[in-house]
């Protein structure tokens, strides 16, 4: 994202944090912090595509994005057991919704859901497997082999499960899990 982009941004945001709904605050990313970011996801893809494994960049992490996101990092190869995937879960930096990128990094799911195998999942998959990370860089979308676009659509505002899915495949078919 260019600078002015990002300096545009910060300055639509009355007080450039975000607050999750435990109450703990994060600032949001300034300037500056995009290209640490950057180098950051670089170099995540670079080595997760020596070990073999595509790049899903998963937009939105909410309540279907983070799920899905979990579920793709999740899936291994049926012969080796190995990982098929490396996901990146992308969420635009606002404040109200940034805190979901700290939340996955730390391992923590950032939505309630009632299947009790969710949590387990962003845990494992960040933490053990190390096949799940989040950011709020849009440059995300630049490494991925696969892009997942799970984002909100308030096409009927009285029906608010209402949800775009799109998949994008950038390079070759998907992997048999």
């Amino acid at each position: 994202m260019r600078k002015s982009a990002i300096e545009s941004h910060q300055k639509r945001d009355e007080n450039n944090t975000s607050t999750s709904p435990d109450g703990e605050t994060f600032p949001l990313p300034a300037a500056s912090d995009y290209d640490m970011e950057n180098r950051r996801l670089q170099k995540l893809a670079k080595e997760q595509r020596l070990m073999g494994r595509e790049v899903v960049v998963v937009m939105g992490v909410g309540f279907v994005g983070a799920v899905m996101a979990g579920v793709v990092a999740d899936s291994t190869d049926r012969e080796t057991g190995e990982p098929n995937y490396f996901v990146i879960g992308m969420q635009r930096p606002s404040p109200r919704s940034y805190w979901k990128i700290p939340y996955l990094n730390r391992g923590v799911a950032p939505v309630e859901a009632e299947d009790p195998e969710v949590a387990p999942l962003i845990e494992r998959n960040v933490k053990e497997k190390q096949t799940l990370t989040a950011s709020f860089s849009f440059e995300a979308l630049a490494l991925a082999d696969v892009v997942v676009v799970d984002v909100q659509c308030d096409y009927y505002t009285r029906m608010p499960w209402a949800m775009c899915e799109t998949v994008t495949r950038i390079s070759k078919p998907w992997k048999t899990a």
